[in-house]
């Protein structure tokens, strides 16, 4: 049962967007065949991804004391997360903040290296006042310094994304193989593995993600309903702390 609750160009993912929307679903594997046969007409595929799609590993920030966990538990309108992502292996990727505002959420990220993720958010990091940090860099740092944050856990899963035809702001996205790991103080590491050891969600769930920026239109909400798909409030990052550390209990 599914908890309730890169560098790799993504033009049309990329630029910061206010007012943005998420919504979750959880999808039987064996139907997701037949759900992307229905939305066939109305998607294109990210055209920077295979038809197997593409690999994500994250690593997340957080407090010794799971300030952001607890915030996300706690149903804390306002909350913010740090996060590196990648989309292949190596040293480039995505210093990426995501912000909630009650329902919306925005996605702010710059280009960046495991080195300068090290060199802005670590121990030895530059002043926030240094004008070379980009603004994200800024932002990170800022909150890395102000609430103690530094590596926490790792997620991995891989995506397969598309794109609404006559809605490009609307975007769909598959999840499967999550998998993750908590940070054993190695830090983020060029050779992290995006086939983490613990599973995150089974086998037989995928995650669907819908994005967009004022409603979900007409012929996916008809499409979801047929299929009996069923909303969920899911966070990788904080299901990964639950499984880990609570055993589940919280999300």
């Amino acid at each position: 049962m599914i908890p309730a609750c890169t560098l790799r160009p993504e033009p049309r993912a990329q630029a910061q967007v206010g007012n943005r929307f998420e919504l979750k679903f959880a999808v039987p594997s064996d139907r997701v065949g037949a759900l992307l046969d229905e939305l066939g007409p109305y998607l294109d595929r990210d055209p920077h991804a295979s038809a197997t799609g593409y690999s994500v590993h994250s690593t997340y920030w957080d407090s010794p004391d799971l300030g952001c966990f607890w915030e996300k538990v706690d149903g804390q309108k306002y909350r913010r997360k740090v996060r590196f992502r990648r989309y292949r292996p190596g040293r480039h990727g995505f210093l990426e903040i995501k912000q909630r505002i009650d329902r919306s959420v925005q996605k702010r990220r710059v280009p960046i290296t495991i080195e300068r993720v090290r060199q802005v958010l670590g121990d030895r990091c530059e002043s926030a006042s240094d004008p070379v940090l980009h603004p994200v860099e800024q932002e990170a740092q800022f909150l890395c310094r102000h609430f103690a944050l530094g590596p926490s856990f790792d997620v991995a899963y891989r995506r397969r994304a598309y794109f609404a035809r006559v809605e490009p702001a609307l975007r769909v996205t598959f999840d499967t193989r999550l998998h993750y790991e908590p940070q054993r103080g190695e830090g983020v590491e060029e050779d992290a593995s995006f086939e983490c050891s613990k599973t995150l969600l089974e086998p037989s769930l995928t995650l669907m993600e819908v994005k967009f920026n004022h409603r979900v239109p007409i012929w996916l909400t008809k499409k979801i309903g047929v299929f009996g798909l069923r909303l969920v409030r899911f966070s990788k990052y904080c299901a990964a702390v639950d499984r880990e550390l609570f055993d589940g209990r919280h999300t």
